[in-house]
């Protein structure tokens, strides 16, 4: 019991730190390297993995994890997620991302219901996240494209916000984090269009849709409470003549998942290509339509060095998260207090999917606080594979949900990048769009997390 506690009491401090500004990752390093020293003094077992030896110098001995971590995150999960970093800013480089949504935005101008179109933006907001799987990204593009034809057809500010907040509140991206981080946690290794095809994705369109009915619902609740009522208006054109790439560059943030899944096993058996890999191919393909549209080679080369920095921002902003990430779940399984965890719960007689709640209702809690979606989520992951083991139950049952709720919870907090950017760009303050988020994700990670319970909860099948 006593490391349950000393395990909370770290995990509490962590906490405060990260709430009061505190950089995420140094907090994480330093916590795992606490709570693993703590084991060592107490002799409450060894902090080395199985597969590692000992420095000979058993202080040194929570920095060799440390390095084993950084050498197999940042060369494996670390360099697919800087690869599709890279290609995410190549892709805004080139003007590929914006004309996604000029071309998606289009067919919206024909809606003439205010709410109905309120419920096809969400719908196709959502789908954004398949070429742009950036959350903030997403919602500074839509600022600037979908939210004026949304005002125009007689939405209000504050709902048009909260919708465009919500659009990656459900993920189903096989190029997000996450979605990385899950399919290597369930043992699905790097098939992250299989894990997102089988399990992620059919649970996220129900979630959508139930997050979509409620937008419409709570969002003219909402105006009618303030007085708003709808008036039709004529479509805002500013910077409608502006010129851009040519349409047909919509295609190509979409090419690293159509190959992903042409050349997956779904259709062909015989081929194995990597996602670093893929996402290469992509890049030349890219910049050889880039050359032939611009005929400018010298132009296109300097580009290049865009893909390199979207690689070097996510190494800092991701990588460097998921090691810490790991070093601090490292470090409270290492002090026992996951096995003591397990006990207390089978004690109770808390089943499985119980735990899974309990773990989605902290996760969500903790991206509110943290303003981040992928912080949580990485800490707690980690922790899912040897509880699901031991429990005998498949861990797609119990990351669903967590993963769910890290997105839900960034779009419900006031100090998220999203959520300021969006409320920046409608002049309200981050707390009126958390207003208008906060219902139709609640509703949604019920409805997810009931279709996991009744659908992806169950024993491990062997093979």
């Amino acid at each position: 019991m006593i490391q349950v506690i000393i395990a909370l009491l770290v995990i509490v401090v962590v906490a405060r730190l990260i709430l009061k500004g505190y950089k995420a990752e140094p907090v994480l390093f330093a916590a795992g390297l606490i709570l693993m020293i703590v084991t060592m003094v107490f002799g409450w077992g060894s902090i080395l993995p199985k597969n590692l030896k000992t420095t000979g110098i058993s202080f040194f001995d929570p920095f060799e994890v440390m390095r084993d971590l950084f050498s197999t995150r940042a060369a494996d999960l670390g360099l697919m997620i800087m690869a599709l970093m890279g290609f995410a800013h190549y892709m805004d480089h080139i003007g590929a991302n914006k004309a996604v949504v000029r071309v998606a935005t289009r067919p919206l101008k024909a809606l003439r219901s205010p709410y109905i179109l309120l419920f096809f933006s969400f719908l196709l907001a959502s789908v954004l996240q398949l070429a742009i799987p950036s959350a903030t990204g997403l919602a500074v593009l839509l600022m600037g494209t979908m939210f004026p034809i949304m005002i125009g057809l007689g939405l209000s500010p504050a709902s048009a916000a909260g919708v465009i907040a919500t659009s990656l509140g459900v993920a189903y991206t096989p190029m997000a984090v996450d979605a990385i981080r899950a399919t290597d946690a369930v043992g699905m290794g790097k098939d992250v269009v299989g894990y997102v095809i089988s399990y992620q994705g059919p649970a996220a369109i129900a979630t959508v849709l139930a997050v979509g009915i409620t937008h419409v619902f709570w969002q003219r609740h909402c105006d009618l409470k303030l007085g708003i009522v709808p008036d039709l208006g004529k479509e805002d054109e500013e910077g409608s003549k502006e010129k851009g790439a040519p349409g047909f560059y919509a295609l190509l943030p979409m090419l690293p998942i159509i190959m992903a899944i042409v050349f997956s096993k779904l259709f062909v058996k015989d081929i194995n290509l990597d996602v670093v890999t893929i996402v290469l191919i992509c890049m030349f393909i890219c910049m050889v339509i880039e050359t032939v549209r611009t005929l400018d080679f010298k132009q296109v080369c300097a580009g290049f060095n865009q893909f390199l920095k979207g690689m070097g921002s996510a190494f800092t902003g991701v990588v460097g998260l998921l090691v810490a990430a790991g070093v601090f779940a490292h470090g409270i399984k290492a002090i026992g207090a996951i096995e003591q965890m397990i006990s207390m719960a089978e004690h109770v007689g808390l089943p499985p999917f119980a735990m899974a709640i309990v773990f989605a209702i902290v996760t969500l809690a903790a991206a509110i606080i943290m303003g981040s979606g992928n912080a949580p989520f990485l800490a707690f992951v980690e922790l899912i594979p040897q509880i699901a083991q031991s429990m005998g139950v498949n861990p797609v049952g119990m990351i669903l949900p967590m993963q769910q709720a890290s997105h839900m919870g960034r779009a419900m907090s006031p100090v998220s990048g999203v959520i300021i950017a969006v409320s920046s760009g409608a002049k309200l303050s981050p707390f009126d769009v958390v207003k208008r988020t906060a219902i139709p994700l609640l509703v949604g990670l019920v409805v997810h997390t009931l279709i996991v319970g009744i659908f992806f909860t169950g024993p491990i099948v062997a093979g």
